[in-house]
């Protein structure tokens, strides 16, 4: 760093010349190390950083609102869902849930229903297998964009099944009138 009053050369830490005792200034000092080819580096990674984001985005202030978004947005355009297969809320139905059996029940009046599945990952179809008791009725296949009709039967489970490249997830579902909910129906229903 060259002296302004004497013009002597010094060290870039000095903070005064050492031929004339000249006190180097915070700036002058910044300004001879932005010359060297250390603090043209340092200019260079810094313009990187703001052409990158860098600067903004590991920020931790910024990766907070980041994930608080994230989250409020997959709050509300519901495609935080989960991990498990189920039948989805609908208008045709009122979905309950055994935990004891692992057994979902469909109230609903109609004599059929379109029962809208999640299906989390990307399963490849969607497949029902009716059963009365241990007998196999029917078995039928969907695709993943279909929705399932299910007729309303007490005598009949229903296994419907994401199939997936590797394995299957299965779910049971049982129809039943919402009568069953209040006690109100006979033996058998």
């Amino acid at each position: 760093m060259k002296c302004k009053n004497c013009g002597k050369e010094n060290l870039l830490k000095a903070k005064y010349c050492s031929s004339c005792g000249y006190a180097f200034s915070d700036e002058e000092r910044q300004a001879a190390y932005d010359a060297t080819v250390w603090g043209k580096l340092d200019k260079l990674k810094e313009a990187k950083s703001f052409v990158t984001l860098e600067a903004i985005t590991s920020h931790p202030a910024f990766r907070v609102l980041f994930l608080a978004a994230l989250i409020f947005i997959g709050i509300v355009t519901g495609t935080n869902k989960g991990s498990e297969m189920r039948p989805l809320d609908s208008s045709e139905y009122k979905v309950g849930y055994n935990r004891d059996r692992d057994e979902f029940y469909l109230f609903t009046e109609k004599d059929s229903v379109n029962v809208s599945v999640y299906l989390p990952g990307k399963p490849e179809s969607i497949k029902v297998t009716a059963k009365r008791e241990d007998e196999v009725i029917y078995t039928e296949e969907y695709a993943v964009t279909e929705s399932p009709v299910l007729e309303k039967d007490p005598s009949v489970t229903y296994i419907v099944s994401g199939t997936y490249p590797e394995k299957e997830k299965e779910i049971t579902i049982l129809l039943y009138d919402p009568s069953v909910l209040n006690g109100t129906a006979g033996e058998g229903s």
